[in-house]
């Protein structure tokens, strides 16, 4: 008699994740771990990820005894108020009172405190200890109202989030570049002045791979290779848009096994939510984004040169630069060399709401501040990847010299494998240097001795 039951389903949609549950993102965790600015701005889409990815660093943090960070959670969702902001750091300190025990953290002493206050209290407090405070704040975008309301929060917050004994990581949508604006009463600098933006992109191919097999899970799962390419083609290795596909395409058995059924169009029409995120993130993009998406999505595919003459009143570069950050958010993608929308969930939702979306071009969001941020974050990215390409290289070199010497404990099999992932890692990173606009740095990424 089978006492098993049925496999539950393992694909994790509308909560953030940890631990085993959590897949892919390990570049860029130990790049966000390992940065040595102390404020990071971390700008994803809806869905993207930004929750579980805090989660996951919190996890990380607490799981090293060697670390000498002690991250705190911050939630900003919900609040409305400077006095919202201050009761919720609260209420967030006193949940975590056993982690901050050991350092001499008495929540009960910062009652009736200011967010700022706390948090410079919290981080020297630490600092006296040897410790550095790891602030993880999500939902930022309630402080672009609070800010209008209380202008003063604003310069307080930020002096506060950039202590240098400190680190912190804020999230949010593109919308927080509204913060930035020079006409916002009270700022003497922008807000996010100082912060180092990094986006959060689509999963890379391997972590991708993983997520829709479950590998990390004890489920046995079949699922045909040509089956989990077509999820990855049909989603963009978008990790929200992945466990929703598959979500909706596991079936389990009464052996506790379970499997993917094959994609029908139906399986791929957002669902009145999705949709809502889409729209959301519609209304994120500038006036100018807009226009690109749309004039792509009209075309379905289009090449370059023809997305320009499409669009003759802006400069090729401006519209590069554009098309360098909708395309690490994943609102478009390439596909054999030409643009198409970011994955088929998206292209069906313009598809079906074109002339609506044709009529809302106008956007709260400027071009300038986009532009300034893409700029910034573009010339980062491209130092970390050089920096990162480097260290790669360098390994790669060892392990050939290993495997010709025979001077390693590992089996041929073993290095073989290893040299195959750094030629990946070292592809994959000259194609992020492709996006960014330096072509003229691939040759020197995939060089190997003769």
């Amino acid at each position: 008699m089978n006492t098993r039951g049925a496999a539950r389903n393992p694909y994790i949609v509308g909560r953030w994740v940890t631990g085993a549950n959590h897949y892919g993102r390990q570049r860029l965790t130990q790049y966000l771990l390992e940065i040595e600015n102390p404020a990071t701005w971390l700008v994803g889409t809806r869905r993207m990820g930004k929750t579980s990815l805090l989660r996951q660093l919190e996890w990380l943090v607490e799981s090293d005894p060697e670390s000498d960070l002690v991250p705190l959670f911050w939630d900003l969702q919900g609040c409305e108020s400077a006095a919202d902001l201050a009761y919720e750091l609260g209420f967030t300190l006193e949940s975590a009172a056993e982690r901050f025990a050991p350092y001499g953290v008495v929540p009960a002493d910062l009652q009736d405190k200011g967010a700022a206050f706390i948090l410079r209290s919290l981080s020297r407090t630490l600092s006296r200890q040897g410790k550095r405070l790891f602030l993880l704040i999500d939902e930022a975008e309630v402080l672009i109202d609070i800010g209008c309301q209380e202008p003063a929060v604003l310069g307080q917050l930020r002096k506060a989030m950039q202590e240098p004994w400190q680190r912190t990581i804020i999230t949010s949508t593109k919308l927080l570049t509204r913060l930035n604006e020079p006409d916002r009463a009270g700022n003497t600098s922008p807000f996010l002045f100082g912060f180092h933006p990094v986006n959060l992109w689509n999963l890379d191919a391997q972590a991708a791979q993983e997520l829709v097999a479950q590998a990390q899970s004890t489920l046995s799962l079949t699922i045909l290779p040509a089956q989990a390419d077509d999820i990855l083609v049909q989603t963009n290795r978008h990790p929200y848009l992945i466990q929703y596909l598959c979500h909706r395409l596991f079936e389990a058995d009464d052996q506790g096994q379970g499997r993917l059924r094959a994609i029908t169009p139906e399986d791929i029409e957002p669902d009145h939510l999705l949709a809502g995120f889409f729209d959301v993130d519609f209304q994120h993009l500038t006036s100018t984004e807009r226009r690109i998406l749309l004039t792509i999505a009209r075309e379905v595919v289009i090449a370059d040169k023809d997305l320009y003459a499409r669009l003759p009143d802006l400069e090729p570069g401006r519209i590069n630069n554009f098309l360098y950050g909708m395309n690490k958010l994943g609102h478009v993608r390439r596909i054999y060399g030409q643009w198409t929308a970011g994955n088929e969930f998206l292209r069906r939702w313009i598809q079906d709401n074109l002339d609506r979306l044709e009529t809302q071009m106008e956007s709260s969001l400027t071009d300038a501040s986009m532009e300034a941020v893409l700029s910034q974050g573009r010339t980062l990215e491209i130092a970390y990847l050089r920096e990162e390409s480097e260290r790669l290289q360098q390994q790669l070199w060892t392990l050939q010299e290993s495997a010709v010497s025979g001077s390693t404990p590992f089996s041929a099999q073993e290095i073989a494998q290893e040299i195959e992932g750094h030629r990946q890692q070292l592809a994959a990173i000259s194609r992020e240097m492709k996006d960014a606009g330096n072509s003229d740095l691939i040759a020197k990424l995939l060089r190997t001795p003769a």
